[in-house]
């Protein structure tokens, strides 16, 4: 939890390196959130789908259904959750990709692979070809963005900053003055 609130401490700060350890548990903590979130929005969904089977009736409107997903509050408190940490998840990436010596603008790749996967879902039927390739880039930038997120720190310094495990920065000089 203290690499989650150190991330949260850290909102918009793109600067500087971010441990593997920083940033997954900032992931995985947000994943159970977001994970809870959804199954409470999508509990009355599934009564109502139980309702309908145990009284025999066949066909739910799906109207019915969207008002339904529209009236949880569990879909208002993710919007907003996520929209607050949209940021400090870019921000720890970013830092991330600073702490294996990579830019930051890199995490246009690995979010825009996420935008390539969200565009497949919606051509699916319409154009498979386009589905396939588009399927296909988002594999291998999802692939490659989760090498660099368990890749080992760079050693010692580097040009976003100082190695944030300590292993290979310079030790700071002390300087004692001696009086003569």
């Amino acid at each position: 939890m203290k690499w989650f609130i150190k991330c949260l401490r850290q909102y918009a700060d793109f600067s500087g390196r971010a441990r593997r350890k920083e940033y997954w548990w900032f992931t995985v903590i947000n994943f159970i959130i977001t994970i809870v979130l959804v199954i409470g929005w999508i509990i009355p969904i599934a009564k109502m789908g139980y309702n309908a089977a145990t009284t025999g009736i066949e066909d739910i409107d799906e109207m019915e259904i969207m008002l339904t997903m529209l009236k949880s509050p569990f879909l208002y408190i993710y919007f907003i959750y996520y929209l607050a940490l949209l940021i400090p998840s870019i921000a720890v990436t970013v830092r991330r990709l600073h702490d294996i010596g990579k830019s930051g603008f890199w995490a246009f790749f690995i979010y825009g692979g996420s935008l390539l996967g969200s565009i497949s879902t919606y051509i699916q039927g319409s154009n498979t070809i386009a589905y396939i390739i588009l399927s296909l880039a988002c594999l291998v930038i999802c692939i490659i963005s989760l090498v660099w997120m368990f890749t080992n720190s760079q050693y010692g310094p580097n040009q976003y900053g100082t190695n944030p495990k300590g292993e290979g920065n310079p030790e700071v000089q002390t300087q004692t003055t001696t009086q003569e």
